[in-house]
């Protein structure tokens, strides 16, 4: 990937190419996003691991 969060600048940004950025300086902020093909690209989300299912006891009436 040439295009990583620190190589990134401000003009390798979606907001900052279509004139939506108002933050001076060229210093990627938190809401960074890389602009693709004039297009916004989606931050990358962490992978959802499900979470293991605790097991009951079951206990009967007496």
């Amino acid at each position: 990937m040439a295009n990583t969060r620190a190589s990134a600048t401000c003009d390798d940004c979606y907001f900052r190419r279509e004139g939506l950025c108002a933050l001076a300086g060229n210093t990627p902020c938190p809401t960074f996003r890389a602009a693709t093909n004039g297009a916004l690209t989606p931050p990358r989300q962490p992978r959802l691991v499900p979470r293991p299912v605790p097991r009951v006891a079951v206990g009967h009436a007496a």
